[in-house]
């Protein structure tokens, strides 16, 4: 017990600090913060890609190791979350919701900080790694569940896959490892300043948007979802890890981001196409405010 309470005030009270702390500024002022957002989305994020991966320890054999695991992962959360959804009657829109909702993970606001508290650098950067590829898993398969409820997809979904800054940070990182150019020190130096930032941005912006996020009308689902996020995910990553040979801080990080809670990003995507986005709004909300519980647990069988 006093290992579990070691682990919770360590590893997960300092995320909800900086999570509370966004929630608080977002309700005292009402700000707008879209600029911030996507100030986040589109420097500081990419820059945390590349300068967490240009000069790392992965290897590219560990690289798609991880990226299988996402991929399986997250297409058998799908499948989990499609017979739920038949089991609980709800209609096209509201499986869409649903799927986008249990599917993706919040990977990046909150995973990587918990990965770096829990495991140190090495598993940070393997999250990092979970996170780009999730990001690409949301706007290529999440783009198409959110748009099947109404017919088509395909163009929506390259606009929002070509429009993602992490992927052309992965694609200069490939390009500098492959090639062994060494990055002159002044740049990765100024690209190292907003990847510093970026975490703690990210967190701040979570919580902004959780203060103008409620359960609402959709609570049955949202438990649903949060059960399905938070003990089943867990249970299919240790077990997808051992199958596809996850071993030290890829295995760590791996399977703590996919038992991560729902992600806020589900919720825009679920508002661009229409799909059901108080439903997943409620997702969100109720599997983060419960997943210090389960977190606490997956990072003491992780150790």
């Amino acid at each position: 017990m006093s290992t579990l309470l070691e682990i919770l005030i360590n590893d997960i009270v300092p995320i909800f600090v900086v999570i509370g702390l966004g929630y608080a500024f977002a309700r005292r002022t009402h700000a707008d913060i879209r600029t911030v957002s996507r100030l986040t989305f589109y420097v500081l994020s990419p820059s945390l890609v590349f300068s967490s991966l240009v000069e790392s320890n992965v290897e590219g054999g560990e690289i798609a190791q991880i990226a299988v695991f996402v991929v399986c992962v997250t297409l058998l959360m799908g499948a989990l979350a499609w017979i739920t959804a038949r089991l609980m009657k709800f209609n096209p829109r509201q499986t869409a919701g649903f799927l986008l909702a249990v599917m993706f993970v919040n990977a990046g606001n909150y995973g990587i900080g918990v990965n770096r508290l829990a495991f140190g650098a090495d598993a940070e950067s393997r999250a990092v790694i979970y996170f780009v590829t999730s990001s690409v898993m949301v706007y290529t398969v999440g783009v198409l569940i959110a748009t099947g409820h109404n017919g088509g997809g395909v163009r929506g979904m390259l606009k929002q896959l070509f429009g993602l800054p992490q992927i052309y940070a992965l694609l200069a990182v490939l390009i500098v490892r492959l090639t062994g150019f060494e990055v002159p020190k002044p740049i990765l130096q100024g690209i190292n300043f907003p990847a510093q930032a970026a975490i703690p941005m990210m967190l701040l912006v979570l919580g902004a948007q959780l203060a103008n996020t409620s359960i609402g009308q959709y609570w049955k689902p949202a438990l649903a979802g949060s059960g399905l996020s938070l003990i089943a995910a867990p249970i299919l990553a240790f077990t997808m890890a051992g199958v596809i040979g996850l071993s030290g801080a890829a295995r760590q990080a791996a399977i703590l981001e996919a038992s991560m809670p729902a992600a806020v990003i589900n919720t825009i995507v679920a508002n661009e196409f229409e799909a059901e986005p108080k439903l997943v709004t409620g997702t969100v909300v109720l599997s983060t405010l419960l997943s210090p519980l389960t977190l606490t647990l997956i990072i003491a069988l992780l150790r």
